[in-house]
This record gives structure tokens, sequence and C-alpha cells, in this order.
């Protein structure tokens, strides 16, 4: 079983674009549960129910779909409690919990911000990159 660590983006773009990668990418970790184990930290959860409750997203109308993927995603996944992940300098600060989660659990971190994540040892895929890692390894 793979451990995958979801970007917040991957999430809001998989609300707003219904038939883009992010939301086939979505469907495919949550579809193969055999497969593939979504992961989050606390913090990563509490980023996730912040963005996904911004403007962006609930003057579209998309409050409850938004709302019925935090439960799918708190259903399915598992809770971790990873360890900091010290001598590293992040681009974005925000980006610490997803990298610390993916480091924890020697999973794959799907983003839309591959390039925020240049760090050595970490598996970082965007949407399209991990639905072909897919097709290839015959997961699809």
């Amino acid at each position: 079983m793979i451990d995958v660590v979801l970007d917040t983006n991957v999430l809001a773009a998989a609300l707003l674009q219904p038939d883009g990668s992010n939301r086939r990418a979505l469907r495919t970790v949550i579809a193969r549960s055999d497969a593939f184990k979504i992961c989050f930290s606390s913090q990563m959860f509490a980023e996730y129910r912040d963005v996904l409750s911004r403007p962006f997203i609930t003057a579209r109308g998309l409050a409850d779909e938004a709302e019925a993927l935090l439960n799918l995603i708190r259903e399915v996944g598992e809770e971790i409690v990873p360890k900091p992940v010290y001598a590293v300098v992040y681009p974005d600060r925000t980006d610490r919990p997803f990298l610390e989660a993916a480091v924890y659990v020697d999973g794959a971190l799907i983003t839309n911000n591959v390039k925020d994540f240049p760090f050595k040892g970490v598996i970082v895929l965007g949407p399209e990159d991990f639905l072909d890692w897919c097709a290839q390894s015959e997961l699809l």
C-alpha cells in the first residue's frame, strides 16, 4: 500500500474543476483503497478546512461538496502525527506539514506546486504525473 499526502491545492482544484486531473487523481486515490491510503496530520486537516471554506469555494455554491470531501477524507484517510523535519529551509512555511507528513509515511505527495518541494528523498508528483504513474503501474 502506498501512503499518499494530498496538498490542499489538489483538493481545491478537484472541487473547482470536476473534469480536471486533480479530481481524477483524487478519485483514483479514494477508489483504489487497496493500493493507496490518504494520510493527513491535524495541521493539514485544519488547512484543508480553512481553505475549502473560503469564498472562492463557497461563493460557487460548493460548500456542501467541500464539507462532504472533508468528511470523506477523515473517513477513508488516516490521521498521523509526523515528526518535525529539522535543518530544512522551506520555500513556503505553510508547506512544512505536508513535507513532514510525506517524510513520516515515506509516501507520495501530490501537489500542483511540485517546485515548492525540492527535497531529496521525497516523492512529489503533480496530479497528471500521478495519473501517468498509475497507468504505467496498471493501477487505473
